[in-house]
Parts: structure tokens; sequence; C-alpha cells
């Protein structure tokens, strides 16, 4: 039996994969069979290969659970800032708004990690070279959020959607979204920057 992959969209996949790689999708009635047979349940991943697969899941699920969370409180006070006092005489502006736009981005590039590592696993695509890529997305994503939104903002991509004019939920989702596809979201910036300061050409 062939194995038929899927349609997926570039930034659903992973630097050099061709797809999910889900058989029977085009034939629903096979189903996600992962190209094992009728009660082939046993994993075929060694010991060594399973330990850190548990422990992709755990740091995963660790990041799903503090970025929902600060996702959460920095969403319920957003449009608020608040002051720290760094010196005698100094203050900082701390805007909720830009940690409610990190965090939500983290948490779709969490998103994505989570769904690549369980469609790598489920496939045999997974291997431990990709363990850095999993781990930083969140991160990436967060960051990626909060330049595009900003961008957005300042009117150089997106026709100049301002902030203030957006609600939270939908600056919110705009930054999941950011963080979810961050991958696709390089070339987008790398477009940016050529616009704005030129092309770097190679000597």
């Amino acid at each position: 039996m062939t194995v038929t992959p899927q349609n997926d969209t570039p930034s659903d996949k992973g630097p050099g994969d061709e797809g999910d790689g889900f058989r029977g999708v085009t034939n629903p009635s096979k189903g996600f069979d992962d190209g094992r047979k009728l009660w082939e349940w046993r994993t075929r991943y060694p010991d060594e290969a399973q330990g850190l697969i548990h422990k992709e899941a755990c740091i995963a699920g660790g990041y799903l659970v503090v970025f929902l969370v600060l996702t959460f409180i920095c969403a319920g006070f957003a449009g608020k800032s608040f002051q720290i006092n760094v010196g005698i005489s100094a203050f900082y502006n701390l805007d909720i708004n830009l940690l409610a736009v990190f965090f939500t981005g983290a948490l779709g590039g969490t998103t994505f990690s989570i769904k690549w590592l369980m469609h790598s696993v489920a496939t045999g695509k997974w291997h431990v070279d990709r363990f850095y890529w999993r781990v930083f997305v969140p991160l990436v994503g967060g960051v990626y959020a909060v330049i595009v939104l900003n961008l957005l903002a300042g009117g150089l991509i997106g026709g100049g959607m301002q902030r203030e004019n957006a609600s939270a939920g939908t600056t919110c989702a705009l930054a999941f979204l950011v963080g979810y596809f961050s991958d696709g979201v390089s070339g987008l910036l790398t477009n940016v920057a050529n616009a704005v300061f030129g092309t770097v050409e190679k000597k």
C-alpha cells in the first residue's frame, strides 16, 4: 500500500518534511491508521527514544499551561499599564498589552509544536535533531507576535490596522495566528526588512 502525502499548507510543515504522512485521509473508510495493522498497539520506538519523546511532551505541556494562564491573566488586564519604580525618580511603564500579545503568540507556537510532535511521533518522522526546534518555536512565536502586531499598528503591513481600534480578543487572536504560523511569518518579516532597508547583495 502506498502512502499518500497530505496537502498541508507550507506553514503546517516542519523544515524538510513532506506533510503529516497520515494514510487514509483521501478514503475516510480507512481512517487514520498511521500505517499500522489491526491490533498492532506497541510502540516502534526504542526505550531511549521514548524517554526523549516523553521529555519533549512534558516541556510542551508545561509551556501550554504556563502560556495559557499568563495569556488569560494579561488579557484580563488588557488596556492597562503599571509603573514600576526602578530608581529614586525613575519609573518604567509596563504595557500589559505587549505581554498579552507575547504570551498569546507563544501559546500559538506551543500549539503548533504540540501538533507537530504528535504527528511526527505517530508517523515515524520524530527524530532528536528537531528537539531544539520544538522547544524554541513557542518563544519565537511570542517574539514574532509582538513584532508583527506592532508593524500592523504602524501601517507597514496590513493596511495600517490601528491597535486601539481592535478589541483585545481580536488582538489576541491575531497574535495566536502569528505564533502558530511563525515559520511562514519568517518570510514575511524578511520581505518587510527588504522593503524598508533594501536587499543586501552578496559580495
